[in-house]
């Protein structure tokens, strides 16, 4: 049950931010999509191409891929009866608490709270499995 609820908040989190992000600058992205992705955007950010970086980065460049892949794992794991190790809640935990921490009005906390459940369902299948192996 806690891996799958971790599962389907880190899935929501990556689809919030791939799909709805995107949603939310449609008028940036319609002017990325004209000018062409080499013309607008760039590592080197400027006070002209500001809108059009933040748009990248909030949305196919953000973390939001990787944590949905994320989440899809860590159902797949869980529907086939196994355990997500305790080291990836761990490290999700790590990296949800610093990003909280630099910035607390985002949506950090949501990965804070997947690895948390991750850590306390691998205690859990850990401790009632242990006499097993």
């Amino acid at each position: 049950m806690l891996t799958r609820t971790a599962g389907w908040i880190a899935v929501a989190f990556g689809v919030i931010h791939v799909v709805f992000s995107p949603l939310d600058r449609r008028d940036v992205w319609s002017d990325i999509l004209d000018k062409g992705p080499w013309q607008t955007i760039s590592l080197d950010i400027t006070s002209e191409n500001l809108a059009y970086s933040e748009a990248f980065w909030v949305a196919p460049g953000s973390f939001g891929v990787p944590v949905l892949l994320l989440g899809a794992f860590v159902l797949w794991t869980a529907n086939r009866g196994e355990r997500v190790p305790a080291a990836f809640g761990w490290a999700m935990s790590a990296w949800g608490a610093v990003l909280t921490a630099l910035l607390p009005a985002s949506p950090a906390w949501a990965l804070l709270l997947v690895g948390v459940l991750l850590v306390l369902a691998a205690r859990r299948t850990g401790a009632g499995s242990a006499g097993q192996r």
